[in-house]
C-alpha cells in the first residue's frame, strides 16, 4: 500500500517538475530574447516580451502551489514518517521509488532545473548590467546637456561645502 502511494506520489513529483523544467526554459529563453532587443534597441518589442514573462512568473506560481499542496497531502496521507517541510525533504521522500526506476526522472529533472535556473539568474544579471550601464550613460548624456556640474565636497567635521570655497 505504502509503496502504490509513493509510485503515484512520485508521478505527480515529476509532472510539477516537468512543467518546472518546461516554464523556467520558456522564461530563459523570453529574457535571452529581451537581452537581444535591449542590444539592437527594439525597446518597443520588451513590452511584449515583459508580458510573456510576467505569464510564465504566474503559470510557475501555479505549479509551485500545485507543488506546496502535493506536500500537504503527502503529510496528511502519513506515507512519510517525518514531515515533508522542503523540497528537499520531497525530494528525499521520493529517491525510495526513483530507485526502483531504470532512469531516475525525477533526479534528472531535477538537474535540468537546477541548470536552467542558474543560467536564467545570469541571463538577468546580464541584463540588468546593461541596464545599469545604459541608464548611467543616459544620466551623463542628460549632465553633458546641463552644463558643469557643482561640486559637494565634506569638510573635516563631515559637513558639506561647496567646492569652490
Amino acid at each position: 500500500m505504502r509503496d502504490d502511494a509513493l509510485r503515484l506520489y512520485h508521478q505527480q513529483t515529476i509532472e510539477i517538475w516537468e512543467q518546472f523544467c518546461r516554464l523556467h526554459h520558456e522564461l530563459y529563453e523570453r529574457t535571452c530574447d529581451e537581452y537581444q532587443a535591449l542590444l539592437s534597441g527594439e525597446i518597443e518589442s520588451l513590452e511584449p516580451l515583459i508580458s510573456e514573462k510576467e505569464s510564465l512568473m504566474k503559470e510557475i506560481g501555479t505549479w509551485e502551489n500545485r507543488r506546496a499542496e502535493l506536500i500537504a497531502t503527502l503529510n496528511q496521507s502519513g506515507v512519510s514518517e517525518a514531515p515533508v517541510v522542503s523540497v528537499t525533504d520531497l525530494l528525499n521522500l521520493m529517491a525510495e521509488p526513483e530507485a526502483k526506476l531504470a532512469i531516475p526522472a525525477l533526479r534528472n529533472l531535477n538537474a535540468l532545473l537546477i541548470d536552467v535556473i542558474t543560467r536564467l539568474q545570469e541571463q538577468n544579471r546580464r541584463n540588468q548590467q546593461f541596464l545599469n550601464r545604459a541608464m548611467h550613460s543616459l544620466n551623463e548624456l542628460k549632465q553633458s546637456f546641463r552644463g558643469p556640474k557643482n561640486y559637494v565636497t565634506y569638510g573635516a567635521d563631515g559637513a558639506t561645502r561647496p567646492a569652490g570655497r
